[in-house]
């Protein structure tokens, strides 16, 4: 036995990278730290050692469907986007019931709905998401040639095409973007109706002509172009509906309520010249597009439903802007208050050679009424379609600019190879403007015919 071997202080044979290749014995070095490094990195770990009878419980990894539900509403209040906060309720019941126990948050940014159902939302920084996706309809059915044309908060208005070439609308169903329940609404055109009809005519106070009425009536064909709501469908609710129908060059006006079989169709008149329509405070507000005024439609309920009671001519004294060779109006409510967004058009199309955006506060308690304008929204956005605009307070989301008007706008009448909408943003703090929604394709808002495909601005509730 060697003596050396196993004794605490003797020598041992030197490690190979130690040797010479003769074999003698070289000074021994301390092993660099790359190549300890290199060593062990090539090593497998060691086993980890059971626990011992004193150690305590192993840890536990949570699920996270355990996170807090004040944590959860606290997220989802700081996602400005429904699509992102859809995502985080369709995660698991636990995260659905915990978002909606804790408070309610904000409401989020609005979405931007095209006529096929597909849609787009608005971004914190203003821009468009990219992407054909499209809200769900409940059955493939109502899929067929269907065409949105309507919004209120989450509900969507939509329509579908009889397969006739001057057959009008067949259907019309009211639509939860979210929940998915549905409100079907009495048929735009009829050929025989089994009930007797009612008819009254009215003449337009301090104006001329006359608007007729007729609920129940026998026969009529209606192509709806834009739907609005006084307020949600929800069971008992006192919700008015009323629609602009644009079939063959003539122009209707459609009211119904729930309870009613038959829509109240209205035509002649201002009517037929109409801007754009709002359902404010009660009454129903339609504006000339060749003058200047705003017509007001008292609308009463009876046994037949809705029946229109009076028609009045308000003139309307807007200031005039220097190379503008028309306007175009659209009625937005803010605050409580009735809007008027004027845009006076320069001399050739698109929003290039637009010359002044004007926004009007109306005062209705006066006759004629009083127009004064406004420069600043408060902290407030406007979003303007042909078919649903609205304002929203943006201020609720840090980084998302106030005072400005978004326009994706160009009239309702869907001609065949017509100029493309105007899409640009106007700013109220300085009168600039600059351009929005490049995101989305020209093709996208048109159909397969060329038509322009309406859109819709969509305002969830939460």
């Amino acid at each position: 036995m060697d003596p050396g071997r196993g004794a605490p202080g003797g020598s041992r044979d030197p490690p190979p990278h130690a040797r010479t290749r003769r074999g003698r014995q070289r000074a021994t070095s301390r092993p660099s730290v790359s190549w300890v490094k290199a060593r062990r990195s090539t090593e497998c770990p060691p086993a980890p050692e059971p626990p011992g009878p004193g150690s305590g419980p192993e840890p536990q990894h949570g699920s996270w469907a355990d996170l807090p539900a004040d944590i959860l509403g606290l997220v989802v209040g700081r996602l400005p986007r429904a699509d992102d906060r859809a995502r985080l309720r369709s995660a698991c019941r636990a995260w659905r019931a915990a978002a909606r126990a804790h408070g309610r948050p904000p409401p989020p940014l609005p979405l931007l709905v095209l006529s096929d159902f597909t849609f787009s939302c608005f971004c914190a920084d203003g821009a468009m998401t990219t992407g054909a996706r499209r809200i769900p309809l409940p059955s493939r059915k109502m899929a067929v040639d269907v065409r949105c044309v309507g919004a209120f908060q989450g509900w969507l208005v939509g329509v579908q095409l009889n397969k006739g070439r001057y057959f009008g609308d067949s259907r019309c169903f009211l639509m939860n973007a979210f929940s998915r329940d549905v409100v079907r609404l009495p048929p735009p055109s009829v050929a025989t109706h089994f009930i007797d009809a009612y008819s009254r005519s009215l003449p337009i106070a301090n104006g001329t002509g006359a608007v007729h009425c007729t609920v129940n009536g026998a026969q009529y064909v209606m192509s709806f172009c834009k739907v609005v709501l006084s307020s949600s469908p929800d069971p008992d609710s006192k919700c008015v509906v009323a629609a602009i129908s644009v079939h063959r060059s003539a122009a209707k006006l459609a009211l119904w309520r729930p309870g009613m079989t038959s829509w109240c169709v209205c035509h002649g008149g201002c009517i037929s010249k109409f801007s754009d329509i709002a359902l404010y405070q009660g009454k129903m507000y339609m504006f000339s597009k060749l003058t200047t005024n705003l017509f007001v439609f008292d609308i009463s309920k009876d046994d037949s439903g809705l029946m229109v009671s009076r028609v009045e001519r308000c003139m309307a004294e807007l200031p005039e802007v220097n190379d503008s060779y028309g306007q175009r109006w659209n009625l937005v409510e803010w605050h409580g208050k009735l809007l008027l967004v004027v845009t006076y058009l320069g001399g050739a199309d698109g929003w290039h050679n637009i010359c002044k955006i004007g926004v009007f506060e109306v005062d209705l308690s006066t006759n004629p009424f009083r127009f004064t304008e406004i420069n600043s929204l408060d902290g407030d956005c406007i979003f303007i379609s042909p078919c649903s605009s609205n304002s929203f307070r943006v201020c609720q989301y840090e980084g998302v600019e106030d005072n400005l008007i978004y326009f994706i706008d160009g009239g309702f009448y869907p001609a065949k190879n017509a100029p493309a909408f105007d899409r640009f943003v106007y700013s109220m703090r300085d009168g600039t403007m600059a351009p929005f929604a490049a995101e989305i394709p020209e093709d996208n808002l048109r159909a397969l015919d060329g038509r322009l495909m309406n859109p819709t601005w969509l305002f969830p509730s939460e």
